[in-house]
C-alpha cells in the first residue's frame, strides 16, 4: 500500500476537520463555538498564500505574498516566490484574496452566559466572528453578569473556548452608584482589584465626584471611557483624558453663546442645530487634539434612530434575524417617538455630527468603530459594520475608516502585537473575496478568518450563523 506522505497527511486532516465542521451530521444542531473549537486543529503552523496584504500600517497593499503563522503568530510575511511554507502547514488559498486584520468592535454591550449559543452570550460571541470580528470591548453590563464575562473573558485568553478578545469595562459609574467623591474612589478600587479593563462612566456625576474618579483611574493606570453630561461637562473629561462616547458634550460645545440646548443626546431641534458656531467647532476640534482625546462617535447608531425608517423597515433588516423578535419589538416604541421630531431636525443632527467625524479625522485626531450593540436595531458584528459605513459617509477614506476599527483600537487598547499585519503580530486576520480599500463594503465579503491563529473557513463561520438562528428562531 502507498503511504502518503506526512505533509500531505496534515493537510488533508486538516482540511477533513474543516468538512466536518461545515457539514454536521443529518438530526444534528447547527456547530456551536464549542464544537467549532473541538474541530479546529491545535494552533501550529499555516500559511496564506499568493494573497493580497492590506498591512493598515499606512494606505497600501502588497501583491503576492505568503503569510505563514505559527503558534498564534505571524512569522513570516514575504513574496510568495521566495517565502517558504513550512512543512505539514495548513495552507489557505489566498489567490485572488486580502488579507487583513481582524475587525475590532469598541463599543459592545455584552450579554449574559457563556459561551453556548444556548445563551446570548454564546451567540454574541459567534456573530462577532461570524462578521470578521477578533476583538471587542464591552462598555457595561449589569452588574450581576459582569463576573461571568470576566471568566469568558480569561477562558478565551487561554484558548479554552473560542471568541473574540474581550475587554471588559466594570459597573457602572454615575450620579447613582458614585454619589460622592468617596464612592467615586471606592468603586474606581474595586474595579482594579475585580480586574476589569476599563472604567464606564454614564455620566449625572457631580463634578467633585467626577474629579475623584477620574484621579485615582489615573493613580491605579485604569483607562476611563463614557458619558459626557452636563454636571461635570467636556472641559472636565477632557483635562481627565477620558475616551468620549457618542460625541457627548460637543453640540452644547459648539452652539453660539447663550443658545439653550435641550438635554440628552438626541438634539433634533432645527433652531437649535442652526446655531453652530463654525469658529467654537474648529477650537474644540484643535483642543481635541492638542489634548490626544479619542472619540468612538457610535454614528450608525445615532443615525439609524435619526433616520425615516419605520420600525417595521428597521426590523426588516436581514441582521435582525439573529436577533430575538420579542427585542426587536421592545425597540419600536423609542424609534416612534424620535420620529415625531421634525425631519429637518433629524437630518440636520445626522449631517452635524458627520460634520464633527469628518472635522476630527481631517485635523488628526483618533476615531474608533464602536457600534453599541445590541439595542436599538444594532445587531453584534452587523452594527459595528454599519459603523464603518457611516464613517465612509461622513467623508472618511475607506482606508480611514477601516482604521478606526483595527489600528487605532490595538493603539488604544495598548495592544502592540495587534491592529497590523506584520510578523510578530497576533494571527488575527481576516481573508476577503475583494479589496477594503476599494470598497469599505467588501468587508462584508469574507472568505475566512484566523482568530488566535485558528482558521474558520467561510463555511465554519456559516455554521455558527446557523447555529444562531437556529437558537433564536427555534
Amino acid at each position: 500500500m502507498t503511504r502518503t506522505p506526512f505533509r500531505a497527511r496534515r493537510v488533508l486532516l486538516a482540511q477533513l476537520a474543516q468538512l466536518a465542521l461545515a457539514a454536521p451530521l443529518a438530526g444534528q444542531p447547527p456547530a456551536t463555538p464549542a464544537d467549532v473549537l473541538s474541530r479546529l486543529p491545535p494552533a501550529a503552523s499555516a500559511a496564506i498564500v499568493d494573497v493580497t496584504v492590506v498591512p493598515m500600517d499606512r494606505e497600501r497593499l502588497l501583491e503576492h505574498q505568503t503569510v505563514v503563522l505559527q503558534d498564534g503568530r505571524v512569522v513570516a510575511l514575504g513574496p510568495t516566490r521566495t517565502t517558504a511554507v513550512p512543512a505539514g502547514a495548513l495552507r489557505v488559498d489566498g489567490r485572488g484574496r486580502y488579507v487583513m486584520p481582524g475587525l475590532v468592535d469598541m463599543h459592545a454591550h455584552f450579554s449574559a452566559g457563556d459561551a453556548s449559543l444556548d445563551t446570548p452570550a454564546g451567540r454574541q460571541l459567534a456573530l462577532y466572528l461570524a462578521y470578521g470580528f477578533t476583538t471587542a470591548r464591552g462598555l457595561s453590563a449589569p452588574a450581576a453578569i459582569l463576573p461571568a464575562q470576566l471568566q469568558l473573558r480569561d477562558r478565551i485568553a487561554r484558548g479554552e473556548t473560542l471568541g473574540p478578545t474581550l475587554y471588559v469595562a466594570g459597573p457602572s459609574i454615575n450620579g447613582n452608584s458614585a454619589r460622592s467623591p468617596a464612592d467615586g474612589v471606592r468603586m474606581v478600587e474595586e474595579q482594579k482589584r475585580a480586574g476589569y479593563d476599563v472604567l464606564k462612566t454614564h455620566g449625572g456625576l457631580s463634578a467633585e465626584t467626577y474629579d475623584s474618579v477620574a484621579a485615582t483611574a489615573r493613580r491605579l493606570g485604569i483607562p476611563l471611557v463614557g458619558h459626557v453630561t452636563p454636571e461635570y461637562g467636556l472641559g472636565r473629561a477632557y483635562a481627565a483624558g477620558q475616551q468620549v462616547e457618542h460625541l457627548d458634550g460637543w453640540i452644547a460645545a459648539i452652539v453660539k453663546d447663550g443658545t439653550p440646548v435641550p438635554p440628552g443626546q438626541l438634539v433634533l431641534d432645527p433652531a437649535v442645530l442652526a446655531q453652530v458656531d463654525a469658529r467654537k467647532l474648529d477650537s474644540l476640534v484643535r483642543e481635541t487634539v492638542r489634548r490626544g482625546i479619542w472619540n468612538g462617535p457610535t454614528l450608525a447608531l445615532f443615525e439609524t434612530l435619526a433616520s425615516d425608517e419605520t420600525p417595521e423597515q428597521l426590523a426588516a433588516r436581514p441582521a435582525l434575524r439573529y436577533v430575538s423578535a420579542a427585542e426587536v419589538a421592545r425597540w419600536a416604541p423609542a424609534k416612534a417617538q424620535i420620529l415625531g421630531a421634525p425631519a429637518e431636525g433629524r437630518a440636520a443632527f445626522v449631517a452635524l455630527r458627520r460634520r464633527i467625524v469628518r472635522s476630527l479625522h481631517d485635523a488628526g485626531a483618533k476615531l474608533l468603530v464602536g457600534s453599541d450593540s445590541p439595542q436599538l436595531y444594532m445587531a453584534p458584528g452587523d452594527a459595528a459594520l454599519r459603523e464603518i459605513d457611516a464613517f465612509v459617509a461622513a467623508g472618511l477614506s475607506p482606508y480611514a475608516a477601516l482604521e478606526a476599527a483595527t489600528r487605532n483600537p490595538a493603539e488604544w487598547l495598548g495592544r502592540a502585537d495587534a491592529g497590523t499585519v506584520a510578523v510578530g503580530k497576533r494571527a488575527d486576520l481576516l481573508l476577503l473575496d475583494a479589496n477594503p480599500l476599494a470598497d469599505a463594503a467588501n468587508v462584508r465579503k469574507v472568505a475566512g478568518l484566523f482568530v488566535g491563529g485558528r482558521w474558520l473557513d467561510a463555511a465554519a463561520l456559516e455554521a455558527l450563523r446557523a447555529g444562531v438562528l437556529a437558537r433564536v428562531q427555534g
